[in-house]
């Protein structure tokens, strides 16, 4: 699994990130947020590695008209994503509002109105991950 740490990125742009990712892949892996970063998991075929995913990052970053601001290196195995406007703290913290018996998945948002139904969901996640439970 290959990790992106994306924690000076805004909400949005780790999404579009993620998705532009994905789509570089082709169906070899899958990105999925997962807090302040990106995992990048092998679905099939070919081993991805990190300097394809840094190299997809990159790409992402060099195409937008602010592709100054923003710079991409390799840390260990994590590929670091540093913003010269990262995203102020109090602006990244989001408070849980969702009423009780509400459950909400940490990976994508997904509400759930029951343990039962949250617990499926996440065990979703796992088998796209071939971690089933």
């Amino acid at each position: 699994m290959i990790e992106v740490d994306c924690s000076e990125l805004s909400g949005d742009a780790k999404l579009k990130l993620a998705v532009s990712i994905s789509e570089g892949l082709e169906g070899t892996g899958i990105a999925l947020l997962n807090g302040d970063d990106i995992v990048v998991d092998q679905l099939s075929g070919r081993k991805v590695e990190n300097k394809e995913v840094q190299s997809l990052v990159e790409g992402f970053f060099s195409s937008g008209k602010k592709a100054s601001l923003y710079r991409v290196e390799s840390i260990g195995s994590t590929i670091v994503v540093h913003s010269a406007e990262p995203v102020p703290a109090d602006r990244k913290k989001v408070t849980n509002s969702l009423p009780p018996g509400f459950f909400q998945c940490s990976v994508c948002g997904f509400v759930a109105a029951s343990k039962a139904k949250y617990d499926n969901h996440v065990r979703m996640h796992d088998l796209m991950r071939g971690l089933a439970r």
